[in-house]
Parts: structure tokens; C-alpha cells; sequence
């Protein structure tokens, strides 16, 4: 009994500690990021993006939310000119807060905005617009060696406040030792 027992434990041990070390990468702009479950890697829904996650909410109350990644060369455009934009996707005004943290040896500037959300369907310059209200923006522009890499994820504020955790861990996994 003992040894089955033992058996066990081990086969649980080792199976604790093949899932933890099951992580991916996703290298953009001299970064790589790193993440495991629940994010799920997807293809890129258009040329435009570097990358794209979805991130599995175990809890079905929750909608499952989409992590895009985006790197143009060069700065991609100013800080400023980018926060505007993504506050612009709001209307009216949004409840916005902006900070930048210090993370490794980088100044990564974060934007949170709630409010109406104007989803954008057939690509973000299309004039097809439906209002999403009591959505939240994580938005995160972090300085990489070929250029800024933009993250951002868009959904139900309770869905994303429920993966908010995840997003800044993702954020600061290149930092990471």
C-alpha cells in the first residue's frame, strides 16, 4: 500500500511539475514574452498584429478575452498619439488611468479605460461601429529593441478585472529571471 501510495505522489509531483514548466514564447521586437494555460496562442486575425492570445476563462461566467499584440518598426507611432487613439475608442470620454511602471530596465506605460467601448467590425478604420458598454481597455506600450510592442485586450469589464493579474504578468514576462 505504501509503495502505491508512494507511487502516486510522485506521478502527481511529476505531473505538477511538467505543468509548470509548459510554457511558450512569442518573441517581438528583441522581447520575448512567455505564458502557459490559460492563454491559447492563436493565428493573427490580420498582417497587422505581431502576435495574438486568448485568454481561456475557466469560470463560463466570464467572456473569454482576446490579448493582441502589435510592433510597426521604428517607435510605432508616439505614446501620446497611441493612448489618444485608444481613449478615442470610447464614447463618450472613458474612465481612464494611466501610469508607467518601471519593468527590468524599461518604462512601460499601461492605460486602463471603462466605459462604452465602439467595437469596431471590418478592421479599425471602417465606420461600422456597435457601442459595448461597461467595457475596460488593459493597453500596455512596452519599449523593445526594434521598436515599442502595443498589448491590448478589450472586453466586459468583469472579465477583464477576473484576468487583469494575467495581463501584467504577461507585460512583464520578458523582465522576468
Amino acid at each position: 500500500m505504501k509503495i502505491i501510495l508512494s507511487s502516486l505522489l510522485t506521478l502527481s509531483l511529476i505531473s505538477s511539475l511538467a505543468i509548470a514548466d509548459d510554457k511558450e514564447s512569442l518573441a517581438v521586437s528583441g522581447l520575448t514574452f512567455e505564458f502557459g494555460d490559460p492563454w491559447i496562442r492563436q493565428q493573427p486575425a490580420s498582417s497587422m498584429r505581431a502576435g495574438q492570445l486568448l485568454y481561456d476563462h475557466e469560470d463560463e461566467k466570464f467572456t473569454d478575452i482576446e490579448l493582441v499584440l502589435f510592433h510597426f518598426g521604428g517607435s510605432g507611432g508616439s505614446t501620446r498619439a497611441n493612448l489618444d487613439r485608444w481613449i478615442g475608442q470610447f464614447s463618450p470620454a472613458p474612465d481612464a488611468k494611466e501610469e508607467t511602471k518601471k519593468m527590468g530596465d524599461k518604462e512601460v506605460i499601461l492605460l486602463t479605460a471603462t466605459g462604452t467601448y465602439m467595437e469596431s467590425s471590418g478592421g479599425p478604420f471602417s465606420g461600422n461601429k456597435t457601442p459595448r458598454e461597461n467595457y475596460t481597455m488593459l493597453a500596455a506600450i512596452i519599449p523593445g529593441s526594434e521598436g515599442n510592442v502595443f498589448l491590448k485586450a478589450t472586453g466586459p469589464k468583469e472579465s477583464i478585472e477576473a484576468m487583469k493579474e494575467a495581463f501584467m504578468a504577461f507585460a512583464a514576462s520578458p523582465f522576468s529571471e
